[in-house]
C-alpha cells in the first residue's frame, strides 16, 4: 500500500502550507508524544522525603 497515493486520492494533495506529508505527520507524532507525557507526569505525586526537611522530626 502506498501512502502518497492513499493521500492522493482523499486529499488531491501531498502537501500543505509548502511542507510536505511527512513534515505535518511527523510533527503531529511528537505533538502526540509531548501531550503524552505531560498528562502523565502531570498527573505524578510528588515523592516526600522528610530526611532532608529541618523543620520535620524523623519517624
Amino acid at each position: 500500500m502506498n501512502w502518497k497515493e492513499l493521500w492522493m486520492t482523499l486529499f488531491g494533495t501531498t502537501e500543505r502550507l509548502g511542507l510536505n506529508m511527512g513534515f505535518w505527520v511527523a510533527l503531529a507524532t511528537v505533538l502526540l508524544i509531548v501531550i503524552l507525557m505531560n498528562v502523565i507526569f502531570w498527573s505524578m505525586k510528588p515523592k516526600t522525603d522528610n530526611k532532608n526537611c529541618p523543620h520535620k522530626k524523623n519517624s
